[in-house]
């Protein structure tokens, strides 16, 4: 296995051209280690989720290179993209993203028979994942029956689904109180440190930057600090 999780080196991207084209990033270097917990922190419209878009294999970089676990993601197609995010990526969304018309189980199930699972099988490893986050009295439930710190847990269950060494997480306690943030955190960091996934998580929320390994500042789209 690499050293690195992440790597990335002189990692740009601009959206449009000509006198309308905008730079959002202008050269990122950025490490990450396996099993490390990072925070990648900085001001609206600083780059932050441009990145975290481009290491989730949701956008492409316009220069420099990126590497998941040594592979070189940078020149990846359109159409690799999915296979790669599937591979590498579990993503925990700020507004969880989850299907108001089913289960918990159901929610993520469906992922894990995208990554190969029967269907009895994407069951029983969804109710693993449900007790692992401290849900499995809630298999059965639908996010309008959750408050919000519990629907967050199950889209962090679901983003293990098929164990992807990597987990992203933007902004996934914006819209909880000091105490629901502070436990997904802490279910976040478990992750890291008890179970070797990768955790980049972006946030601004200064509560919880006590829990992480490493945070790392990012401003009009180059890092300006780390700490």
């Amino acid at each position: 296995m690499s050293d690195l999780a992440i790597d990335c080196a002189g990692v740009e991207k601009t959206y449009g051209s000509g006198a309308t084209a905008y730079r959002a990033l202008k050269g990122v270097d950025f490490q990450v280690a396996p099993g490390e917990f990072v925070m990648l922190s900085g001001p609206s419209g600083s780059g932050k989720t441009t990145l975290l878009s481009i290491l989730g294999c949701v956008l492409t970089a316009s220069g420099g290179k990126v590497k998941l676990f040594d592979q070189d993601i940078s020149h990846a197609k359109e159409g690799m993209l999915p296979g790669l995010r599937l591979s590498y990526i579990g993503f925990v969304f700020q507004a969880h993203n989850l299907l108001a018309s089913l289960t918990a189980t159901e929610n993520i199930a469906m992922l894990l028979e995208l990554r190969g699972y029967s269907s009895k099988a994407a069951v029983a490893e969804a109710h693993r994942l449900l007790g692992d986050v401290g849900l499995g009295d809630k298999v059965d439930s639908k996010p309008g029956d959750l408050s919000g710190g519990q629907r967050q847990r199950v889209a962090i269950a679901r983003a293990l689904a098929g164990a992807p060494p990597i987990l992203l997480a933007d902004e996934p306690t914006a819209a909880l109180d000091a105490q629901n943030g502070l436990s997904v955190t802490e279910t976040l960091r478990s992750l890291a440190k008890d179970h070797g996934h990768t955790v980049v998580v972006v946030t601004h929320d200064n509560r919880i930057f006590h829990l992480a390994d490493r945070i790392v500042h990012i401003e009009d789209g180059l890092i300006v600090e780390k700490s």
